[in-house]
């Protein structure tokens, strides 16, 4: 088994340690689900894709994504005292994406998310869901922005 294999490509995010100090392993994320995504432009850039400068007055808007993922949604619970945690994870400067959005209509219960670290330098994120939302993208950088407990038996709550 090579490191990837056992910490999923974790090791290539930002504070992908976190993951390992707060859960205890770097997760493949079975059995949980994504709560929410958001894809925004919300910063820019000054250089092309290849980071060539572009001419005096001109920039170009990056795309990112932004998940957030019950982590162990379905599976057991964790035992007394212990809590479940939505784990938010940025994706920046994406270069490609491939999002199947009419599988959010559903449920979105992952079977394992995947880190790879490509040749160019960027890294492809790719999320394998049981049932539901299928995401792979390829960008810059992949973070792990937080990691929060949360109940879940308020999660869903209908309002």
């Amino acid at each position: 088994m090579n490191p990837s294999e056992s910490t999923f490509g974790w090791e290539f995010a930002r504070n992908g340690k976190l993951l390992q100090n707060v859960l205890g392993e770097y997760p493949s994320f079975h059995d949980s689900s994504v709560r929410s995504f958001c894809m925004r432009r919300a910063r820019r850039s000054f250089v092309d894709g290849e980071g060539t400068p572009l001419p005096p007055g001109c920039d170009r808007d990056l795309v990112d994504l932004t998940l957030e993922i019950a982590h162990n949604r379905f599976g057991p619970r964790p035992p007394e005292g212990g809590s479940d945690y939505i784990v938010t994870v940025d994706l920046l400067n994406i270069r490609e994406v491939d999002i199947d959005i009419n599988a959010m209509l559903e449920e979105a219960w992952i079977r394992d998310v995947n880190l790879t670290k490509m040749d160019n330098g960027l890294v492809r994120f790719d999320l394998n869901p049981n049932i539901g939302l299928d995401i792979v993208v390829t960008c810059h950088e992949v973070i792990v922005e937080s990691i929060r407990p949360y109940d879940r038996d308020t999660l869903f709550v209908p309002s």
